[in-house]
């Protein structure tokens, strides 16, 4: 997944660093794994601090939309970046893939949503 960041020449080396501690988020949060999200978070520096500081899933989702609104802002009009939506959540979020992995719902809407772009 993150081999895909190369595609995006017009991103900064550090909109391209972000975008790859964003995408270890959104495995982590898809896989239902805190520990993880919270680990991959603090190498945004101030732009994690809230999901590293969650106490609980739904804390670090809640903060992961945040980070959502900046990721999808930074490809815009980039190659190999998907805005997928879940309709049941209305939430979005950025992935390197077609296939959906629903970050907002977990395991158990791990497949909820579609591909907007």
């Amino acid at each position: 997944m993150i081999a895909s960041l190369g595609q995006a020449a017009n991103l900064s080396g550090q909109d391209k660093k972000f975008l790859a501690s964003y995408e270890k988020i959104h495995t982590a949060l898809a896989a239902d794994d805190l520990t993880g999200a919270k680990a991959a978070a603090t190498e945004l520096g101030d732009s994690g601090t809230d999901i590293a500081k969650a106490k609980s899933l739904q804390e670090a989702r809640s903060a992961f939309e945040k980070l959502s609104g900046q990721a999808k802002t930074k490809i815009a009009g980039q190659s190999g970046y998907y805005i997928a939506h879940c309709p049941m959540l209305n939430k979005d979020w950025v992935q390197t893939s077609t296939t959906i992995s629903n970050p907002y719902g977990g395991k158990e809407m791990i497949g909820c949503g579609e591909i907007k772009k």
